[in-house]
């Protein structure tokens, strides 16, 4: 009895020690590098100039202020191949969702908003980009109408990101 034990106990260790490698390493191949993170910030007047967000990986965002205040945020690709998708609640809590399968260079004159429809801008969002060569970008955002910051005649748009 005590022989038969030992032999369990060997084969355990035989499959553990080359089964498990081998199970674990499609996500090993997964692991991200030296991923880049940052956080931007856009303060603007009501009718004021678009500015750039932030450009990584493909992934292109773009914010101004309408002449109502009104923060106005799109996002663009450059890659061939390309998905976006995201949530945004708006501040009376309704989600909208943000969804596209094919985003590519083809939809880069128009872009896809990144703004709530409902013209309730104190918003907060997350939006997830994903290449064709395994680029993920995601962004966590917040955009607000005036007035804000303490009565502030502007509008705002700001967030962190990590990217692959």
């Amino acid at each position: 009895m005590n022989r038969l034990g030992k032999t369990r106990r060997l084969a355990a260790l035989i499959v553990s020690v080359f089964a498990l490698p081998l199970l674990t390493a499609g996500t090993a191949s997964a692991a991200v590098v030296n991923p880049v993170t940052k956080t931007f910030s856009f303060i603007g007047k009501p009718g004021s100039k678009t500015a750039t967000l932030f450009n990584i990986d493909g992934l292109l965002v773009n914010a101004r202020c309408d002449s109502r205040g009104s923060p106005v945020v799109f996002a663009f690709s450059s890659a061939s191949n390309a998905d976006l998708f995201g949530r945004l609640f708006d501040g009376q809590g309704r989600v909208h969702i943000i969804k596209n399968s094919s985003f590519t260079k083809k939809d880069a004159p128009r872009g896809v908003s990144l703004t709530p429809s409902s013209g309730d801008f104190d918003s907060t969002g997350i939006v997830m980009f994903e290449t064709s060569t395994g680029k993920v970008v995601t962004v966590d955002y917040a955009l607000d109408n005036s007035t804000t910051l303490s009565k502030l005649n502007v509008c705002t748009v700001y967030g962190s990101l990590i990217a692959t």
